[in-house]
């Protein structure tokens, strides 16, 4: 017996969209993946019965149309997850996969949504690969020629390469320059976490409150740093980002990134199933585990909207993935879910492939189900996790909450659920515009009465037309954190919209989000130094210390041998790198951090001056 799913693939296949279907909430569903229906889930899929333990299935049969019958093993998903088959081989390009199970109970039939039925089948489709690969890498042209000058904050020439700073203690460190158009005046307010695009260097950073460098990590093999952020992985602060390879249609291949306080690897996590773990999103949760997104090009039938029989398309997905064991917990497909008619990107263009979706965001409720924004379709999405239907949609063709007067939103990015129940959001309104200047938005939603209504709007003045990403970051103090993305600034507005911190990358340097967060950085490696002498004992010695946090000064140490060193003269820390001049003929130097106590935080390592 195959369960009436009524998923609305919008692709030729005869069902009604889950969102509009009045039968939907009393049609069962099962809580099993991958999702019944889906029409280009991977020949690696791993079968999911969510709920329920292997004791409760008492036979499972996997057979695909082309491949005929898989073995396999049968696992208990982490954490009480359900229950996963892992089929011994691959699954067939285009083939339908049919499931059947006799479960042990009537519990477990209703743990899976078959209405107490303890036989159940069900069927989905494999994806069939476009025939050449689609994706190409976009590289900054200028990412191995970064200028060579010594001074602090010395600018690029031309006008194609974002102006950097350099240091004389930390050479190899190459930042885009910072403008800061309001200062802040809360220096407690913690730090800012973006990261550098289009410039001479590539990389995660860390900025203070008065927008000094703090930490730049510059990327090899021209890989990407993206989502830069402070989450929380067993309990302890951690840094996490996306890293990999960036296409020209603005999606990636790559993984993420989890490092300590100490800025060393705690995890390297990679999408499953044969998948690629794209840019948009990197989000941990409490139970160990991250939400990734997933770009992934599938040959499908694009004749119902003008495109070609055999076009490509991309598919967003969503996918959770367990960061010990890289197991996927949980996955979902746009594709089967929603229609193709609800993009606003148009008509297929022929051998590109048709991004009908772009999802860019994911966000777990209290509930355990998922926000999810979608660029292209111009909506936000809640989607049940038991059953992958969705609940209701906030803007874009079909939605099913009622915008209110200034809720239309184009081209978002980065929807968020607040603890009240409300929703923030970036509001690019551009590529192409649609207005002229994004928006940060903050929306009630009421869903019984289908409605929606603005309670704030926030723009940056003079104004600025984000093309692309861009996040909206509600912060402890109430107040809105806003990265414009490929604008390369953010903001902090208070909540009588009146600016308090707005800062700039030089162009054209951007950032994809931009973060604010409390943090304490621990490097393992000492201080850096770098000495500089002049007539008469005078020297000027630079001091830095990549990834610090909670300096305050810094000290000269001076002797006549490296391990006999003592106080020759210190001076205020002044950002990522400080000059401490002082009159000395000591053969021997180095340089201590102290924080406001004058605790020392690090030593670097004794250098021998020069005559």
């Amino acid at each position: 017996m195959v369960v009436a799913l009524g998923l609305g693939l919008g692709l030729g296949l005869g069902l009604r969209s889950s969102g509009s279907s009045s039968s939907a909430a009393t049609t069962p569903r099962l809580a099993v993946l991958p999702f019944p229906g889906t029409p280009d889930a991977s020949p690696a899929s791993q079968i999911s019965l969510l709920g329920v333990t292997p004791a409760d299935i008492k036979s499972l049969t996997v057979k695909g149309s082309r491949s005929g019958t898989h073995e396999g093993t049968l696992t208990a998903i982490a954490d009480d997850g359900g229950s996963a088959f892992v089929a011994a081989k691959p699954f067939s390009d285009g083939e339908t996969v049919t499931v059947s199970a006799q479960l042990a109970s009537k519990q477990a039939a209703d743990a899976l949504g078959s209405g107490g039925r303890t036989k159940l089948s069900f069927a989905f489709t494999v994806a069939v690969a476009p025939a050449a690969a689609t994706t190409t890498p976009t590289t900054a042209s200028s990412a191995a020629t970064a200028p060579s000058t010594s001074t602090p904050a010395a600018a690029a020439t031309s006008p194609n390469v974002a102006a950097t700073q350099s240091f004389h203690s930390a050479p190899d460190l190459k930042p885009p320059v910072m403008k800061v158009s309001t200062p802040d005046s809360d220096l407690s307010s913690g730090y800012v976490f973006v990261d550098s695009q289009f410039a001479p260097q590539n990389g995660p950073m860390i900025l203070d409150p008065s927008g000094n460098v703090v930490w730049f990590d510059p990327l090899a093999n021209n890989d990407w740093a993206m989502d830069v952020r402070v989450q929380s992985y067993n309990g302890k602060p951690v840094l996490t980002w996306w890293q990999g390879q960036v296409s020209a249609a603005g999606h990636g291949a790559g993984k993420g990134m989890i490092v300590d306080t100490s800025y060393q690897p705690v995890a390297t996590v990679a999408a499953g199933e044969g998948y690629a773990a794209d840019v948009h999103e990197f989000h941990l949760t409490s139970r160990g585990t991250a939400y990734m997104t997933v770009y992934q090009p599938a040959q499908v039938d694009l004749t119902s909207i003008g495109g070609a029989v055999d076009a490509t398309v991309l598919d967003g997905i969503v996918q959770e993935v367990d960061i010990k064991t890289g197991q996927v917990l949980w996955e979902w497909h746009a594709l089967g879910h929603v229609p193709l008619s609800a993009s606003f990107v148009g008509k297929p263009s022929p051998g590109v492939p048709y991004d009908f979706f772009h999802i860019n965001s994911i966000e777990e409720t209290p509930d355990g189900n998922l926000l999810v924004s979608a660029r292209n379709t111009w909506a936000i999405y809640m989607i049940s996790r038991k059953t992958g239907a969705i609940l209701w949609q906030l803007g874009g063709r079909g939605g099913s909450i009622t915008l209110g007067p200034g809720v239309q939103f184009e081209w978002q990015h980065d929807a968020r659920l607040m603890p009240d129940g409300t929703i923030t959001l970036f509001d690019n309104a551009s590529s192409p515009p649609e207005e002229k200047q994004s928006r940060a938005l903050h929306i009630s939603v009421d869903v019984a009465s289908q409605t929606s209504r603005l309670l704030s709007s926030f723009a940056h003045a003079p104004g600025l037309l984000a093309g692309s990403q861009g996040n909206a970051q509600t912060l402890a103090s109430g107040d809105l954190f806003v990265g414009w993305g490929d604008r390369g600034a953010f903001t902090e507005f208070a909540p009588d919209g009146s600016v308090v911190f707005d800062v700039s990358l030089a162009t054209p340097a951007q950032t994809y989000r931009a973060y604010r967060s409390a943090w304490q950085g621990h490097p393992t490696q000492p201080p850096s130094m770098a000495v500089s002498a002049g007539s008469g004992g005078a020297v000027t010695v630079y001091a830095s210390w990549n990834g610090a946090t909670g300096i305050a000064s810094w000290q000269l140490l001076g002797g006549n041998t490296a391990d006999q060193l003592s106080p020759v003269a210190s001076a205020a820390s002044t950002g990522f790198e400080t000059a401490i001049a002082a009159s000395t003929s000591l053969p021997y130097l180095a340089v201590r951090a102290l924080d406001a106590g004058g605790k020392t935080l690090g030593t670097s390592a004794a250098v021998q001056r020069s005559s």
